[in-house]
């Protein structure tokens, strides 16, 4: 398994890709909809909002014609891998890095114009590939601006309590 472009800068196959899974981002978009993962009930922290990231990656098999069957054997196990594994954690992905708890990763469905489009700008020539979405993953600065309690004491006057 290779990772980078299938393609190199003149649009020639690479040959780190050649007759390998090759697995390459297509796209990094914002979430527009993350889950709210902050706790309640708790003092919020003024900090910069994080960003949730939409990820985008391809599997593709450069495979030479007389071992194409050898390559969709491996996009065929890919799928497999990822199906049995959508959602990683610390606890079954000990390699993740630390910060992220959860990554879900589900096939992004394409219609033919859009795969013809992508390998269009892309630079190359379609191969048997799949696209996968890693859902929100969150990026923080974690710059903290300032700490803003969430309970107040009530604004009373004593006044108003001795009348």
């Amino acid at each position: 398994m290779a990772i980078g472009p299938l393609n190199d800068a003149e649009g020639k196959p690479s040959a780190e890709a050649r007759n390998r899974l090759t697995i390459f981002v297509t796209n990094i978009a914002q979430d527009s909809m993350p889950r709210n993962d902050a706790a309640r009930g708790v003092a919020q922290i003024g900090q910069a909002r994080p960003v949730h990231l939409d990820i985008y990656f391809m599997l593709a098999s450069g495979h030479d014609a007389e071992i194409y069957e050898e390559g969709l054997k491996l996009v065929s196990a890919a799928l497999m891998f990822f199906q049995s594994n959508s959602v990683m954690t610390p606890q079954n992905t000990p390699e993740m890095p630390s910060g992220i708890s959860q990554l879900s990763i589900d096939i992004a469905n394409l219609k033919v114009e859009e795969i013809g489009q992508l390998w269009g700008n892309l630079g190359g020539r379609y191969v048997p590939s799949v696209m996968f979405k890693v859902r929100s993953v969150m990026i923080d600065a974690g710059l903290v601006k300032s700490i803003t309690p969430l309970i107040r004491a009530p604004a009373s006057s004593a006044k108003a309590e001795a009348g």
